[in-house]
C-alpha cells in the first residue's frame, strides 16, 4: 500500500496528468455525522492510480451559483484504504482542507491546478 507518486512531482499539472484513476470505494456525501464536501453538494471517493498503484482520496465540491455552477476537486494522498476511512471519520469537507498535514492537489472547473499546503 502506498500513496500515488503524483504528490512528489514539482508542478501540479504534472501530478494531475500522471493520475489515471479508478474507483476503489465510493464514500458518498456524508459519513460519521458530517458532510464530506464543501459548498452545496459533493462527495468523496477513494481512487487508485493505474500508473503507479498508489491511493488518492478525492473530494468533489460544487457551488450552485446564479448562472454557472462552480466546482473543484481536492486530491489527497493516502497510504491505504484504512487511512482514507480515518480521514473521512475525522474530518468534514472544510476540516480536511484545513487540517490535512501534507500538500494536496486542488483543481478548479476552470482548469486551475494548485498545490494546497496547510502543513506549516
Amino acid at each position: 500500500m502506498s500513496r500515488c507518486i503524483a504528490f512528489d512531482m514539482k508542478k501540479p499539472i504534472e501530478a494531475y496528468e500522471h493520475m489515471s484513476l479508478e474507483t476503489v470505494r465510493e464514500y458518498g456525501r456524508q459519513a460519521y455525522g458530517h458532510l464530506l464536501y464543501v459548498w452545496d453538494e459533493g462527495e468523496r471517493t477513494l481512487m487508485r492510480c493505474r500508473a503507479c498503484g498508489g491511493y488518492v482520496l478525492v473530494q468533489q465540491s460544487e457551488y450552485h451559483g446564479m448562472e454557472d455552477d462552480s466546482y473543484y476537486l481536492d486530491y489527497f494522498p493516502v497510504e491505504s484504504e484504512e487511512e482514507a476511512d480515518e480521514l473521512n471519520r475525522k474530518y468534514s469537507g472544510e476540516e480536511i482542507e484545513e487540517q490535512f498535514g501534507d500538500r494536496y492537489l486542488m483543481v478548479t472547473d476552470t482548469s486551475v491546478f494548485v498545490w494546497s499546503d496547510h502543513s506549516e
